[in-house]
C-alpha cells in the first residue's frame, strides 16, 4: 500500500474554460470570458487543495478484485483520493450559480488530474511485470466522470457494501476519508481502479483480429 498526501498537480486553466464555454456558462458576466482570469481563478481554487491518495495492488484472485472484475479476472490497482476538506469548504461557501456550476467542472478536472498522476505511479509498478493500464475505472466519485469508461456498466457502483470494503482495504482514514449515508467524506473524493492489462494477451489478441 501506498499513500501519498499534500502533493501538486498541473492546473489546467485553458480545460475548465474550454469545459465550461461547452455547458455554456454566462462567463462573461461572471468576468471570466478570457483565458487570463480563468488562469487566475483555476489557480485560487487549486490553491485551496489538499491532495492525498492511498493505493494498493491487487492480485486476480482477491474477493475484492474479482467482485469489480466480474467474469474477466486480471490484477488491480485500486485507489481513494481526496481534494480535500478545505477545497470543500471553500467550495461550499460559494453562492453565485455560475461559479457553484464552474467550480464543480474544476473539482472534476481536478479529480482526473490527481488520480492520472496516481496511474502514472501505478503504471511504474505494472511495467516491469509485462503489463500495462486500462483506462480508469471509476467506482465511485464526486464529482463523477463526465466521460465514464466503458467498462463501469460491469462495476456494481450502487453497492455500498463493496465501496466500504475497499475503504477499509486502504484503511481510507489514514488520509481522512470516510464514506457513510452513500456519501465521502470530504465530499469531493474519488474510489478508482487501474485494471493491469497483460501485454502478451494484448498482442495475442491484435495478432488473432489482423487474421
Amino acid at each position: 500500500m501506498r499513500k501519498i498526501k499534500k502533493f501538486k498537480i498541473q492546473v489546467y486553466s485553458y480545460e475548465l474554460l474550454r469545459r465550461a464555454r461547452k455547458h455554456k456558462l454566462d462567463l462573461a458576466g461572471a468576468g471570466l470570458d478570457d483565458e487570463a482570469a480563468m488562469r487566475e481563478y483555476s489557480s485560487a481554487l487549486a490553491a485551496a487543495l489538499e491532495l492525498a491518495v492511498v493505493f494498493e495492488y491487487l492480485a486476480p484472485q482477491d474477493p475484492l478484485a474479482m467482485r469489480i472484475n466480474g467474469d474477466a479476472p486480471s490484477p488491480l490497482t485500486v485507489g481513494i483520493l481526496t481534494l480535500g476538506g478545505p477545497f470543500e469548504a471553500k467550495l461550499s461557501a460559494e453562492t453565485d450559480d455560475t461559479h457553484k456550476r464552474l467550480n464543480r467542472l474544476a473539482a472534476r478536472i481536478f479529480l482526473n488530474t490527481a488520480v492520472g498522476v496516481t496511474a502514472g505511479l501505478a503504471l511504474r509498478e505494472a511495467e516491469p511485470e509485462g503489463f500495462e493500464l486500462a483506462p480508469v475505472l471509476y467506482i465511485s466519485s464526486c464529482p463523477e466522470p463526465e466521460n465514464p469508461a466503458p467498462e463501469t456498466t460491469a462495476v456494481p457502483l450502487y453497492e455500498n457494501e463493496l465501496i466500504k470494503g475497499l475503504c477499509a482495504r486502504l484503511e481510507a482514514e489514514k488520509i481522512g476519508v470516510s464514506f457513510d449515508t452513500g456519501s465521502f467524506v470530504p465530499r469531493y473524493s474519488a474510489l478508482f481502479a487501474l485494471p493491469w492489462l497483460s501485454r502478451k494477451k494484448k498482442k495475442a489478441a491484435s495478432k488473432s483480429k489482423s487474421v
